[in-house]
């Protein structure tokens, strides 16, 4: 996969990002990041008839053979995906639906991201069980801390985008 990508740190002196604490920040090791959209930079591109430096794209998610936390019926997984920061902290992306009794999941809920090209962009996927008494609360307003965490993914994007050019024919 690494010819998937580039020079991450001449990608970012391009558009003005290989300092730190900026919205373009590049990610090293394990500690992770995320680059944000910036539109600054969009704008100072599109000023000079150029395209930017990233595409909007739509994950779609699923699983499988998920551990089943309910005494009476399976469990009702949702997932919440997180960009990782620099610092190592989680920004929350999106949040799929809830599916009710379902070890196998595929949800319908797609969660919309900014590929940034040229920038490593971390992802982590963590699947909680619901509980039923919450089963009347929008998946968005949830507490995470009052559901049964189910268990943790993580990628990069960089490698769902390249995995998805090698498998289509």
């Amino acid at each position: 996969m690494g010819s998937c990508l580039s020079d991450v740190r001449g990608g970012q002196q391009a558009v003005g990002g290989a300092g730190g604490g900026g919205a373009y920040d590049m990610v090293r090791g394990s500690g992770g990041g995320a680059a944000a959209h910036n539109d600054a930079v969009d704008f100072f591109l599109s000023r000079k008839g150029l395209e930017g430096l990233f595409t909007q794209i739509e994950l779609s998610l699923s699983a499988s053979k998920l551990r089943d936390r309910d005494v009476i019926s399976k469990s009702d997984p949702m997932t919440v995906v997180y960009a990782k920061k620099i610092d190592g902290t989680l920004q929350e992306l999106g949040r799929t639906e809830v599916i009710m009794n379902n070890l196998d999941p595929s949800w319908i809920e797609k969660v919309n991201i900014a590929y940034q090209f040229e920038i490593v962009q971390p992802l982590v996927f963590q699947v909680y069980d619901v509980d039923t008494g919450y089963h009347n609360i929008s998946a968005k307003m949830l507490k995470l801390e009052d559901q049964d965490f189910l268990g943790e993914a993580s990628c990069v994007l960089s490698e769902v985008i390249c995995m998805d050019l090698v498998s289509q024919p």
